[in-house]
């Protein structure tokens, strides 16, 4: 159901962009961008728990 949403959502801004020029649609993309809060978030595989240090043996 959720995906159904964003779709049509995707849909209507893809409509809503397609009469401006190249230049205004990159002007509305990134005003748009910069109201997002981004989080930190999890990479894939990247930011997971931080492995063990081997220990150095003495000699």
């Amino acid at each position: 159901m959720i995906q159904k949403k964003t779709l049509a959502a995707l849909e209507k801004v893809i409509m809503a962009l397609a009469p401006l020029d190249p230049e205004s649609r990159r002007q509305v993309v990134e005003a748009t961008h910069n109201l997002i809060e981004i989080g930190m978030g999890r990479r894939q595989g990247q930011d997971g728990k931080p492995a063990k240090k081997k220990s150095k043996s003495k000699r």
